[in-house]
């Protein structure tokens, strides 16, 4: 074993103690939390496509998942190199490409707290707004029948809401289904609603292990006024954390068949994400050793060890 101190080892055990007061075992009552749940919302039992329906929904169209990756060299925080990739991919092999750079070594440096919350802003808009744009080229030149996005579709009106009403329009004008698939839910509001009483809570909390396989559960309250969407938890494998979907309202007649296909294109022993998206992120993906070997090529060098380089880097231990 590691040597460990004494000290970490007793304020280990006193965070366990305070995380059991905030999640006391007795709230996770399912039973409980299912009764709350059907006051506010509705519970959706979802079965699987056989291979002859599924082919009927998609009616001849391609499927596209998108999905985008950054990733940065290491270093401070004025002192990086961001690189991005947008895909979006179909499965009859189609494929659209964007990609960009970033640093912030060519901004005036803003002053004030808060320098790392910005340039992580600057990055999530950014990467959304390449995602928006292969979203928007596919749907334009393909017309396919389902567009899913990796990612909660809220996310990308809160991101760049111009582009996505652009996208969203387009979709609705061709016939194109749009789904957000989100593996993390990190919404409040539905534990505020429900358990005032465990602040600390999210909803990802409360609905962890209350859904069984296939069930999905519905609450207006997730969508905010003015984004025309819906939004579900949906435990799409065995694994007891559900999933984020959300959709155009203006197609919300089609989303249940929609959710059908996430539950068919998600592997049973999966983290509940559709296998194809998790093919689009396995391509996109950008890696480290893709950032170090871009920025090498890329990169004067003298400019690399000036700008770049972090003096951790020189450690001889």
């Amino acid at each position: 074993m590691l040597p460990v101190s004494e000290e970490l080892k007793e304020k280990l055990k006193k965070l366990n103690q305070s995380l059991r007061a905030l999640y006391p075992e007795e709230a996770f009552d399912e039973h409980k939390i299912r009764e709350r749940l059907q006051k506010v919302g509705t519970f959706h039992q979802i079965d699987k496509w056989p291979d002859g329906e599924l082919r009927d929904f998609l009616q001849g169209g391609a499927l596209i998942g998108v999905d985008g990756s950054v990733n940065s060299t290491k270093g401070s925080q004025m002192r990086t190199l961001s690189v991005f990739q947008a895909l979006a991919k179909g499965t009859r092999g189609e494929e659209k490409w964007a990609a960009d750079v970033y640093t912030p070594l060519l901004e005036e440096e803003e002053a004030g707290d808060g320098q790392a919350a910005r340039e992580a802003k600057k990055r999530g808009t950014l990467l959304s707004q390449l995602e928006l744009k292969v979203a928007r080229e596919a749907v334009l030149e393909w017309e396919p029948r389902v567009v899913l996005m990796d990612g909660s579709l809220l996310h990308f009106w809160i991101d760049d809401a111009e582009s996505w009403e652009r996208l969203a329009q387009l979709a609705e004008e061709k016939g194109t289904l749009m789904i957000g698939v989100s593996e993390e839910i990190g919404t409040r509001g539905l534990v505020r609603e429900l358990f005032p009483e465990y602040s600390a809570w999210s909803d990802r909390d409360l609905l962890y292990g209350v859904l069984k396989p296939g069930e999905a559960f519905e609450w207006e309250g997730w969508s905010p006024a003015g984004s025309q969407m819906w939004k579900m938890a949906f435990r799409s494998s065995r694994s007891p954390q559900p999933i984020g979907l959300d959709g155009l309202m203006s197609q919300g007649k089609e989303r249940l068949a929609l959710v059908r296909l996430i539950y068919s294109l998600t592997p049973e022993q999966g983290r509940g994400i559709p296998f194809w998206l998790d093919i689009v992120d396995n391509q996109v993906r950008v890696t480290n050793p893709l950032v170090e070997t871009m920025v090498e090529q890329y990169i004067d060098a003298d400019l690399r060890h000036r700008l770049l380089s972090m003096k951790r880097s020189d450690r001889m231990i």
